[in-house]
């Protein structure tokens, strides 16, 4: 007899993503709501920031996979019927081929446009199947995060999962050249990133073992008024984690976050707010609530 555990990251992620999408009614695909929940523009700021940090620290695949968990959990709660074939709103841009597709982000049927209705209680479908296929009556909305579409990600075919992640090449003085996996680093890579106004100062790798390296990034991060310098250090995990077929990558060690503010109408910043996090989460929340947070005085 064999046991599966969830690893502790997607554990953590996914209650991340209940923490982020407890207040959001989800599109319900209500013409209502034009087809966006009922939340204030401030709070979608917020969410789609965090959805976007999400994918950068845990890649397109892991990030789009327990999203999917977390919708299909949340579905089981949406009993509110379709009432009216009218109120659907509109699909999304296509996806190329359903074969791409790990996540169940396309329609079932066609295997065409983004699904946005559960049709027989478990297919997922787009507009137009679900039409076909259904009466209204035997048809609900699919569960969608304000920004599920920082989640959708048509996927890989199996033999290419290994090659979906961004990876950071190091060059060593023997001439060894090695890839390793961006992992949660990759809130700190330039192409990689969602921080606003992102440069990268220094990045050094260090440490006696090649295949446990420690990575320390000097950064800065800026929207509107707001900046953050950033001393964030790593060390890479080379074990695949779960059922992944790719090692875990950069995990998170510990970050000295500097934020500063520049009041309307003066040139000078005030006076840094410094604050060490060794929680990944804590670092990103410090972040996007600097960054994005309540409106500056005189805004």
């Amino acid at each position: 007899m064999s046991t599966t555990t969830v690893p502790s990251t997607r554990k953590r992620l996914l209650a991340e993503m209940g923490r982020l999408f407890a207040d959001d009614a989800g599109l319900g695909a209500l013409a209502k709501y034009n087809g966006r929940p009922d939340l204030t523009e401030q709070a979608k700021t917020m969410q789609s920031a965090w959805s976007r940090a999400l994918v950068a620290v845990h890649g397109r695949d892991r990030a789009a996979s327990v999203y999917a968990e977390y919708a299909g959990d949340r579905q089981d709660a949406v009993t509110e019927p379709i009432g009216s074939w009218n109120n659907l709103v509109l699909n999304t841009k296509p996806l190329s081929y359903w074969t791409r597709d790990l996540h169940g982000f396309i329609c079932c049927y066609c295997g065409g446009p983004f699904s946005s209705v559960i049709i027989d209680g478990t297919d997922p479908v787009c507009n137009k199947c679900a039409r076909e296929n259904s009466t209204v009556e035997n048809a609900r909305p699919e569960w969608h995060a304000y920004s599920r579409s920082e989640f959708i990600f048509p996927g890989l075919l199996p033999e290419e999962t290994p090659k979906g992640e961004s990876a950071i090449t190091i060059r060593y003085q023997d001439g060894e050249v090695r890839d390793y996996v961006t992992g949660e680093a990759g809130l700190f890579v330039e192409n990689v990133t969602s921080l606003p106004g992102f440069t990268r100062t220094t990045g050094q790798t260090h440490g006696e073992s090649r295949d446990r390296i420690h990575f320390t990034v000097q950064a800065h991060t800026e929207h509107q008024r707001r900046s953050f310098d950033i001393l964030a250090t790593f060390t890479y995990d080379p074990n695949p984690e779960g059922w992944e077929k790719h090692a875990y990558g950069f995990r998170f060690d510990s970050a000295r976050l500097t934020h500063r503010l520049r009041p309307l109408g003066h040139y000078d910043l005030a006076d840094p707010t410094i604050t060490e996090h060794t929680d990944l989460y804590e670092t990103i929340g410090t972040l996007l609530t600097g960054l994005y947070g309540t409106a500056l005085p005189g805004a």
